[in-house]
C-alpha cells in the first residue's frame, strides 16, 4: 500500500516511463517541425521549453495517435489535428495566433499547400523512427553486452591460436598418429607404395595412420579402405609394425634429395647451354669430369658432348 501511495508500484513506474517517452518523442517532432518551418522562412515556432502547454499537448496527442495506430496516414493525422483544434475553439486565420486561436492550416487536407502536407509526413516518419530506439539504460546494457561478447571472442581467438600453435609444434609422430587410418585389403600378401612415393610397405590386412593427403590418394584405389575401428582396438592391431613415421620421414628426405639433385642438374645444363666458346666447354669438361673434348669440332658438337657427360656421370661435386 505504501508503494501505491508513494508511486513506486511497477504499474505507476510503467505509466511514468511511457509518459516520459511520449514527451521525448513529441519534443523531437516539434524540433524537426521548427527546423523545417525555419527552412521555409517561418520563424514563429517557439522552442519546446517555451511552447505553450496547449501546443505541447496537441503534439503529444498526435504522437500517441501514431503510436496506437501505426497505419495512420498523414491525411488522417491532419484530420485528427483539425478536429482537436476545432474542439478547442480554433478557427482559420492567415496568421497563427495562440491568443486569437487562429491557424492557417485550419482547413481540409486537400486544400493544404505541399510544404504544409510535408509536415505531416515528417511527423509520422519521426514518430516511427524514434519509438523503437532504446532507452539510455537499455543502450548502455546493449553496449556492455557487446563489450562482453567482443572480450569473449578475443579470448576464444587467443585460445584457438594457442591450440593451433601447439599442434604445429607437436612431434611428427603425433601428427601421423592423429591422421587417417587406412587398411590394405588387396590381392598381394605385401604391397609397397611406389605410386605416391611414400615407400610404405603394407602387409595384407595391415592398417597404418597416414597423413590426410596420402590417405585421400590411397583410398581412391579399391585395395585400400578406411579403418574406423575403435581406438583401443586400433592400437593393438597397429603395434605389429609401427614404422609409418620413420618410413614417411625417410621417403620425404629421399624425395627432397632427389629434387635437389634434379635442380642442380638443370642449373648445370643451363650453364653449359649458355657457353658460346670452345675454350669454356673444354675447361668445363676437364675440370669436372677429367675428360678432353676435341676443340676441332663445332661449339654445338662440344655442347652435346659435355651434356652427355653430365647425363652419364652426374652433377659435378
Amino acid at each position: 500500500m505504501d508503494d501505491l501511495a508513494k508511486g513506486r508500484h511497477p504499474f505507476f513506474s510503467l505509466i511514468q516511463e511511457n509518459l516520459m517517452k511520449l514527451s521525448t518523442i513529441a519534443m523531437l517532432c516539434h524540433s524537426i517541425n521548427a527546423a523545417y518551418c525555419l527552412s521555409q522562412g517561418d520563424d514563429s515556432q517557439p522552442t519546446w521549453d517555451n511552447a505553450p502547454d496547449e501546443q505541447k499537448k496537441s503534439i503529444e496527442y498526435g504522437v500517441q495517435l501514431h503510436l496506437e495506430n501505426p497505419e495512420t496516414t498523414p491525411e488522417q493525422s491532419h484530420e485528427s489535428w483539425l478536429l482537436q483544434k476545432e474542439k478547442d475553439g480554433w478557427t482559420y486565420g492567415e496568421v497563427k495566433d495562440f491568443k486569437a486561436k487562429t491557424h492557417p492550416c485550419f482547413r481540409p487536407y486537400d486544400e493544404l499547400p505541399a510544404e504544409q502536407k510535408a509536415k505531416d509526413y515528417l511527423f509520422k516518419a519521426m514518430v516511427h523512427l524514434v519509438k523503437d530506439l532504446p532507452e539510455p539504460e537499455e543502450h548502455l546494457a546493449i553496449v556492455n553486452q557487446m563489450a562482453q561478447l567482443q572480450a569473449s571472442l578475443a579470448a576464444f581467438k587467443q585460445l584457438a591460436g594457442n591450440q593451433a600453435q601447439s599442434l604445429n609444434t607437436a612431434p611428427a609422430a603425433k601428427a601421423v598418429a592423429s591422421g587417417v587410418r587406412v587398411k590394405y585389403v588387396g590381392l598381394k600378401d605385401e604391397y609397397t607404395d611406389r605410386l605416391y612415393e611414400s615407400n610404405l610397405v603394407f602387409s595384407y590386412g595391415q592398417t597404418r595412420s597416414v597423413t590426410t593427403d596420402l590417405a585421400n590418394k590411397l583410398l581412391k584405389h579399391p585395395e585400400f579402405v578406411r579403418d574406423d575401428a575403435p581406438v583401443a582396438l586400433a592400437a593393438s592391431s597397429d603395434q605389429a609394425v609401427d614404422d609409418t613415421e620413420a618410413t614417411l620421414k625417410k621417403s620425404q628426405e629421399e624425395k627432397e634429395s632427389k629434387e635437389k639433385e634434379n635442380t642442380q642438374l638443370l642449373d648445370e645444363i643451363d650453364l653449359v647451354r649458355r657457353m658460346e666458346d670452345k675454350d669454356s666447354l673444354y675447361e668445363y669438361a676437364m675440370k669436372n669430369f677429367n675428360q678432353k673434348v676435341p676443340k676441332n669440332q663445332s661449339v654445338e658438337w662440344m655442347k652435346d658432348k659435355v651434356l652427355n657427360l653430365l647425363d652419364t656421370m652426374g652433377v659435378p661435386q
